[in-house]
């Protein structure tokens, strides 16, 4: 059994004879490439069994021999795949289950039924050519191109990717290999495996949402370790709800992403002292970049899907309100149109890339002060009583507040928010739930009243400077509902921020 570790990358075929030209893969071969025409079987039952158990079986056709290829389902964060696996030769273009040794892979495909049911279900036919790089400091990685075909259920679609294999050395060396191929070819991050491409035609699922992961932390480890895996963290938040905003098939994938966006901006300014300045900088402002992109489709989304439903409990069918919903609708399709072009281009997946070459080969090192000398849980005290006493340093009846106070506060909860989140593993478990519980509160009724003042800009926007008739009328029921509402939020404001106050923080 191999723990196979590889980066996956795609390319349009006009660009793939530009690959054998780039100097790092002459500079770094140790042999010529070679090149073979490969024939992929993947099993299954009718009724998809080994995918739903997490297994993908596959009998390979190479140079006169036939491999057979077990894979288990693993993770894939930024086009890095890892998945442990199980190579045999076998005789002929039928599954050998012989050859399986694995206790708990045996045990499963000792049920004869199941064997009996298992046929071909799709495959692909591909021209593949290798490299074998070797760099100076003996990282070795298996670079491959494959173009070809791919059969399923009687639809075809084109092959045209790269996958770096990891064979020896350090992870971010696949990283470092795909800025310095995509600084010559445009290459984009290819999270799907062709197996999950095939399945795609015989079991079509919508892209699922991802929300945060909270990491367990330990109390005694170094904040360079929290860092790390926090940061990891976020990118896969970032990069899982990808498909979602694509597909369209919800529109909390892009709420997702932008809360995995401002997650990761809050790392690392709460961890600057071992991020660097001038990393983080150099990141923000492209982070800045993509949360801009994705803000103005996430505003029409909370316009047209809670505040206009809300608005019209108070004037049902008005006109007015009816074409400021469709001028939004309009609007969101211009926006989703920009979102996908903008997760879709050169800027996007290098960032991506250089974002977790970063992280992995822990380079923010180089640029930080103080590392050696941070440790976790002093880090996490100091930080958190920073922020909680910066959040209570405001006050007051919150329906008297301007609109910048009380967006003054919302952005002070709701870093403290992210910081209780990133470091409460490391404290009392029933002490930081409650906490972090009353912060969330805390910042979604804080949210809610900054959708409103959000939604007079938007409803500006679309009435145009000049509203007349109806638009006008629409603007005047907003502006009743958005008094109300911003009152109503206030009073459970003030409750929350009541108990908040009173209550004693985890870290004490």
């Amino acid at each position: 059994m191999n723990n196979e570790v590889e980066l996956k990358l795609s390319i349009d075929k006009k660009h793939a004879s530009r690959l054998c030209k780039q100097a790092v893969i002459i500079d770094s071969s140790i042999s010529k490439p070679t090149t073979h025409k490969l024939t992929n079987i993947y099993f299954d039952t009718p009724d998809l069994k080994l995918l739903d158990a997490g297994i993908t079986l596959r009998l390979r056709h190479k140079s006169r021999s036939w491999i057979q290829t077990i894979k288990l389902a693993g993770n894939a964060t930024a086009g890095l795949h890892e998945r442990p696996e199980w190579e045999d030769l076998v005789v002929s273009s039928h599954p050998d289950f012989t050859k399986i040794r694995d206790k708990n892979l045996s045990k499963f495909f000792t049920d004869k039924k199941l064997r009996d049911s298992i046929i071909p279900i799709f495959q692909t036919e591909v021209k593949r050519s290798e490299w074998q790089l070797v760099f100076n400091n003996g990282d070795k990685v298996e670079l491959v191109l494959d173009s070809g075909l791919l059969s399923s259920n009687g639809n075809q679609e084109p092959i045209s990717e790269i996958e770096l294999e990891l064979k020896a050395g350090s992870l971010g060396r696949l990283f470092d290999l795909a800025l310095e191929l995509q600084s010559a070819i445009p290459l984009k991050i290819e999270n799907a495996s062709k197996a999950q491409r095939g399945y795609a035609y015989h079991r079509s699922q919508p892209a699922k949402v991802f929300k945060a992961n909270f990491q367990i932390l330990n109390n005694k480890m170094n904040a360079g370790a929290a860092f790390k895996k926090i940061a990891w963290e976020c990118i896969t938040h970032l990069q899982s709800n990808q498909d979602v905003v694509i597909e369209k098939s919800s529109e909390e994938g892009i709420h997702q992403m932008r809360v995995a966006l401002r997650r990761l901006r809050s790392a690392l300014t709460l961890f600057k002292k071992i991020s660097g300045s001038k990393s983080r900088k150099s990141f923000s402002a492209e982070l800045n970049w993509l949360a801009r992109k994705l803000g103005k489709a996430r505003d029409l989304d909370v316009f047209i899907t809670q505040t206009l439903p809300s608005i019209s409990g108070f004037v049902e069918q008005h006109q007015g309100l009816l074409t400021l919903k469709e001028k939004a609708l309009e609007a969101q399709a211009t926006a989703y149109s920009d979102v996908c072009e903008t997760l879709s281009s050169q800027r996007y997946h290098r960032m991506l890339l250089a974002l977790s070459s970063w992280v992995e080969n822990e380079s923010w090192r180089k640029d930080s002060k103080g590392f050696k000398n941070c440790q976790l849980e002093t880090l996490a005290a100091a930080t958190l009583k920073k922020l909680h006493k910066r959040l209570l340093s405001h006050g007051g009846s919150f329906a008297d507040m301007q609109p910048e106070e009380r967006h003054a506060i919302r952005i002070a909860c709701k870093k403290l928010r992210y910081a209780a989140e990133f470091f409460g593993s490391i404290y009392t478990a029933k002490s930081s739930r409650r906490y972090i519980k009353l912060l969330i509160e805390l910042q979604d009724h804080l949210g809610q009243i900054n959708d409103i003042n959000v939604t007079g800009n938007l409803i500006k926007t679309l009435t145009g400077p000049n509203p007349r008739g109806r638009a006008k009328e629409a603007i005047h029921i907003f502006k009743g509902w958005s008094e109300s509402s911003t009152i109503q939020n206030s009073v459970e404001t003030d409750k929350i921020w009541k108990t908040l106050s009173a209550i004693k923080p985890f870290w004490i």
